[in-house]
């Protein structure tokens, strides 16, 4: 690669200080004295490595064949799950340096608070890769200020990104790591290693405006909005057709945990609220109350049978947060235990210094094992002073996945919390494991790439085209209610012209990329600047993306069913990847909904809140 600094820039050795010519990493000293730090990674898929033995890794059936052969790997190196579960069983601790030492991959070295640009760039070969860093953020265009905040930048071949983090950030080691699970296993992650003290071999930045570090202890009269979230195995039904996960794993509020796993209660995705400016206290309790079981289904590259872990966390994207502490992850040589074994609790504090709207909550105990199963969340982070309403009930703890949102200064909206998720294992009524991507026409490719295995859905519920043409196998109705009946998923229901904003996640789990379509609908790709453009769908989303997509104008004025859906009809909508977003008309139901909201937050500001 060619990277063209700012003018007048010098170039030195980040270990002496003397100009370099070239190399991954250096420090750049602009013309006017300011300097960052720099680190250039290249991400590249279809290498044809040999293991210790001279025997191939993952190679073609034969010379010229479409498969995908070989492995993955970052700047020539890659640290494979597989390679170090076989030196310790530990998934929860995949990542710890102090278990396994330091990965092969790059560890990029810097010190608290200092600027760091990544030069990220993918040069071979097929594949989409989701680049995510544990516990730093930045803005997707390097020099627009308004552009979104993101924790992740989805990149294919022969693009590059440059990535600037000048926000402070804590000692310690962070995780950098491609977020599908194939490239997870094979190797595509590393470390960030802030060190707290002077290093030999690495000289401090010169003349330098550090952003001022930032306490991790609530100050006084501070807002802290305090969780309990249990862990538990339960059975998921994705639809009404008999679909389902039997070993599912999710987050819930602890008060419904036994109405969950017991199925008296349907789950979904957990969702937590808080303003910006709170503190978010979460005490963590792992429920599990049997073992995980290992299945190759659906595949990774180079799978090996192995244990999976038992062991749970929560860590937050965007959030300040320790990273010792409160990060949720095993990383490097950070000290404290960030998992929960069963019958064990874990408590985190982080601090919601922005309104940062649609926030991932992973869990870090074992991403093979757990994620596909529906273990993630999420924590919405609304404007300061917020209020949830579910229907026209103000609730302080609103886990609804639909809920209007109202806020001093700010137009009332309507939002929307939809997580898009694939490589789901599911089985049908008769205990058969689900493989749409193999229902294949004749003379069609082999077997479907790892990428493309697994099923797909959103918020725990899916409507798979062979299920309604099994009943009526006429193609041009099978989006039709009147026909088949609403679908599982998310029925999304707004009133003509009301402000509405979707908060879209995708938290899980293959590496291949989808889309996101609403029918009818217009938004601006980047919601705080002006002159964005104005899009119809929403591209290149990935493990880690999150979206705050706030329609133009509203619902739309002409009251109806919109389809939502995955822009790849193959696989992804007939998989069950769509829903249904219904505009209602303003009726007299709407008027009492705001006036029953009005009076109930009158009645909260004039009395509740001071004499209760």
């Amino acid at each position: 690669a060619l990277i063209v600094e700012p003018a007048g820039s010098v170039f030195l050795n980040p270990k002496n200080g003397r100009p370099l010519k070239s190399g991954a990493n250096a420090v750049i000293r602009r013309a006017d004295g300011s300097s960052y730090r720099e680190f250039a990674m290249f991400v590249h898929d279809f290498a044809l490595l040999f293991d210790k033995y001279n025997k191939p890794l993952n190679p073609p059936e034969h010379p010229g064949s479409d498969d995908d052969p070989g492995v993955m790997g970052i700047s020539y190196r890659c640290e494979p799950m597989r390679e170090r579960l076989k030196k310790k069983n530990d998934p929860s601790h995949i990542f710890s340096s102090k278990k396994y030492g330091d990965p092969a991959t790059p560890v990029l070295e810097t010190y608290p608070g200092d600027p760091i640009v990544i030069r990220l760039l993918d040069g071979a070969h097929e594949e989409q890769h989701a680049f995510n860093i544990n516990g730093m953020s930045w803005r997707k265009e390097i020099t627009n200020p308004v552009s979104p905040i993101v924790q992740e930048q989805t990149i294919g071949i022969s693009e590059a990104f440059n990535i600037k983090i000048d926000e402070y950030y804590d000692a310690g080691d962070y995780l950098y790591y491609f977020g599908g699970i194939d490239d997870l296993w094979l190797g595509l992650w590393g470390i960030i290693r802030a060190h707290k003290c002077r290093q030999k071999h690495l000289l401090p930045l010169c003349n330098i405006n550090k952003p001022a570090p930032k306490s991790h202890c609530p100050p006084k009269g501070a807002v802290i909005r305090k969780f309990e979230i249990a862990a538990i195995q339960t059975n998921i039904k994705y639809n009404r057709y008999g679909d389902h996960d039997p070993e599912g794993m999710v987050f819930v509020p602890l008060e419904d945990a036994e109405d969950v796993k017991c199925c008296r209660k349907n789950p979904v995705p957990l969702i937590l609220r808080a303003n910006a400016g709170d503190w978010i206290e979460v005490t963590l309790y792992n429920m599990f109350d049997k073992p995980v079981i290992y299945h190759d289904y659906p595949s990774v590259p180079l799978d090996m049978p192995h244990k999976p872990s038992d062991r749970v966390s929560l860590s937050p994207q965007f959030l300040k947060f320790c990273p010792q502490c409160s990060s949720g992850v095993n990383v490097g040589y950070n000290k404290a235990e960030q998992t929960a074994g069963p019958g064990e609790c874990i408590k985190y504090l982080w601090h919601a210094d922005k309104e940062y709207g649609a926030c991932i909550l992973n869990s870090f105990g074992d991403l093979r094992n757990h994620r596909y199963h529906g273990l993630f969340g999420a924590i919405i982070i609304e404007p300061p002073a917020s209020k949830y309403y579910h229907n026209i009930l103000s609730i302080k703890k609103n886990h609804e996945e639909q809920s209007v949102i109202t806020a001093p200064g700010v137009e009332t909206f309507r939002e929307f919390v939809l997580f898009a998720h694939n490589g789901i294992r599911l089985l049908d009524k008769k205990g058969n494991v689900i493989k749409t991507t193999e229902q294949r026409a004749e003379g069609a490719h082999g077997a479907p790439d790892h990428e493309d295995t697994g099923e797909k859905g959103y918020n725990y519920r899916s409507e798979r085209f062979f299920n309604r043409l099994k009943r009526l196998p006429i193609i041009s109705k099978v989006f039709s209610s009147r026909v088949h009946g609403d679908p599982s998923t998310p029925i999304l229901k707004a009133y003509a012209k009301e402000r509405v904003i979707i908060r879209l996640l995708m938290p899980a789990d293959k590496p291949r990329n989808i889309s996101f379509v609403l029918h009818g609908h217009n938004w601006r790709a980047q919601p705080d600047d002006p002159f964005s453009t104005i899009i119809p769908a929403q591209g290149a989303i990935s493990v880690g993306g999150v979206y705050n997509i706030e329609l133009q104008n509203g619902a739309s004025d002409v009251p109806g069913d919109y389809l939502y859906r995955s822009g790849s009809l193959r696989w992804d909508v007939e998989s069950g990847m769509w829903g249904i977003l219904r505009v209602m008309n303003r009726n007299i139901r709407h008027r009492c909904e705001c006036i029953c909201r009005n009076i109930g937050h009158w009645w909260e500001e004039h009395w509740y809140d001071k004499y209760m």
